[in-house]
């Protein structure tokens, strides 16, 4: 058989030499790839589509720059950071703002999940506190942007809690049963675990982990609710006695509350950024890039950051804030550790092995 295949294959050349070979065709040039369109309302106007934390802006502010720029917003929410990537990874380009907290950056652009900025149609970012601009978690600052940072601690009603707590292990307290909430987030939790052990926050040590996760279980009895969507109201309804909690919650909760304190525990805590960045492939990214810019416009930064209750980065912003709203003692103590605290890093593969943990606790399996 491979004879016979050998002789075609000698007569189908002397053919082709005969006849001056196969004709050459000339190849066209590979036409550009079209841009896709951004989407639009049936009566014209651009959508922006953002995928960010529940009630991370004032509806005011998102109404007047609809009204600006003659668009809609389409807002919609996930509860952390892991369901963002899972959407995004799933087809990201759906959505043209997304708000990945510092760590998950890291891990986007290892993914080559994002889009790189112009931050030149980006002036007002120039305004951000020094310390946060090109973070060691996107080190050009070219894809990321701070919109809003605070410390993680623990908020608790004054009513139920007569004595402050001081460690993280007061939430073991049987006193609090049912009543303890814990932020919806694998990162956060284990976090906690590990500065209340006296380990890095980041730490990928599989012992370390054994130690925080039989805490972790035995902390279960008091478990009202892992949350973050709902956790303010969890608090101001007091449903929830005392829990983990951002800074900016904290102050929202306690001034629709004023029973609520909040305190860093002695071992001391994190410190974390939600960021503004465009998924790659996001069909609008001219308007999402105003979007960012119109964030950061000095006024609107400050009615914003009053609304939301997290420390405003901007520091074009200070001359516009209330004085209540510098002086506020919660949002003092997250201006305080700063400094003292330790970043959320992207723990590579180790992700996955918080994650089983994570469904261990969740599950109680």
């Amino acid at each position: 058989m491979k004879k016979i295949l050998v002789l075609l294959f000698c007569s189908l050349v002397l053919v082709l030499t005969a006849c001056g070979g196969p004709e050459k065709k000339t190849e066209k040039p590979a036409e550009p790839q079209k841009k896709a369109e951004p989407a639009k309302t049936a009566d014209g106007k651009q959508i922006l589509n953002l995928f960010s934390w529940a009630d991370n802006f004032d509806p005011e502010v998102l109404a007047d720059f609809e009204k600006k720029y003659n668009c809609k917003i389409n807002y919609d929410v996930f509860a952390n950071n892991e369901e963002l990537l899972a959407k995004i990874q799933a087809g990201g380009a759906r959505y043209d703002v997304i708000q990945p907290s510092d760590y998950m950056v890291t891990t986007m652009l290892k993914l080559k999940l994002l889009e790189e900025m112009d931050l030149s149609k980006m002036p007002n970012t120039k305004h951000l506190i020094k310390d946060l601009q090109a973070p060691a978690y996107d080190p050009t600052g070219n894809h990321s942007v701070v919109y809003s940072w605070g410390i993680t601690g623990i908020a608790y009603n004054k009513k139920f809690v007569k004595t402050p707590p001081t460690s993280w292990r007061d939430l073991w307290n049987p006193a609090y049963k049912g009543r303890v909430v814990l932020l919806n987030d694998v990162r956060e939790v284990i976090s906690f675990a590990m500065k209340m052990n006296g380990y890095p926050l980041n730490s990928v040590d599989k012992n370390h982990l054994a130690v925080c996760m039989k805490d972790l279980k035995a902390l279960a009895p008091n478990i009202l609710a892992y949350d973050t969507d709902t956790i303010k109201q969890k608090f101001i309804a007091e449903e929830a006695w005392i829990g983990t909690m951002w800074s900016g919650d904290a102050y929202f909760s306690n001034k629709e509350n004023s029973n609520i304190g909040f305190i860093v525990p002695k071992e001391g805590t994190g410190i974390w950024a939600d960021c503004f960045a465009i998924p790659k492939g996001a069909k609008n990214k001219e308007l999402a890039q105003q979007f960012i810019n119109y964030l950061y416009e000095p006024k609107v930064s400050a009615k914003n950051y009053e609304y939301i209750g997290y420390n405003d980065p901007n520091l074009a912003a200070a001359p516009y804030h209330t004085e209540e709203f510098k002086n506020d003692p919660i949002l003092k103590t997250a201006r305080d550790y700063i400094g003292n605290s330790e970043w959320t890093d992207d723990v590579g593969d180790a992700i996955e092995l918080y994650d089983r943990c994570w469904t261990e606790l969740k599950t109680g399996k």
